[in-house]
């Protein structure tokens, strides 16, 4: 019994130890100046921080391998694009790329890869590029095309001969 609450210890000890080096990587108050000097509505910064930090714990503890190699300012950019439609506080490419010091490419590729991997967290942000003639033909095409490559390639996993 003693053994089991030991090892259950070290256990929850290694988990707390890998959400932290994520937060340590991204830590709140970077997401949180970060969206303040985005949007100067302080209520709105501060619901975009918050929910950005919600959905990188989820998304880390679903797919830890999709924070390998990628600067938090990728991570970020493409989540505040994404919230920025879930809150109606739209920022485009541009703007979050100056102000976060990287680049529109950047902030492209990162919120296409939000949705490529983790589409569920953002059915609403989806609808409402659905509603948008532009992103509709580049956002959701894309990644209907995506999903249903990822689709196929999963079909033709077929069990190691033995």
């Amino acid at each position: 019994m003693i053994t089991l609450v030991a090892t259950e210890l070290v256990f929850n000890q290694a988990l707390k130890e890998q959400e932290m080096s994520i937060l340590n990587r991204i830590s709140m108050n970077e997401v949180s100046d970060a969206a303040n000097a985005l949007w100067l509505d302080k209520s709105i910064a501060d619901t975009i921080a918050s929910n950005a930090i919600q959905i990188i714990n989820k998304a880390y503890t679903r797919n830890f391998r999709f924070f390998n190699g990628r600067s938090s300012k990728y991570l970020v950019g493409g989540l505040f694009f994404l919230l920025g439609y879930r809150f109606c506080a739209i920022k485009n490419q541009n703007e979050l790329a100056h102000r976060l010091g990287t680049s529109d490419v950047t902030i492209r590729t990162s919120y296409r890869k939000w949705l490529e991997t983790f589409p569920d967290l953002f059915l609403d942000v989806i609808s409402k590029f659905a509603e948008n003639k532009n992103l509709r033909v580049f956002v959701l095409l894309d990644l209907k095309q995506k999903l249903h490559q990822h689709e196929i390639k999963s079909s033709f996993n077929l069990p190691a001969a033995s």
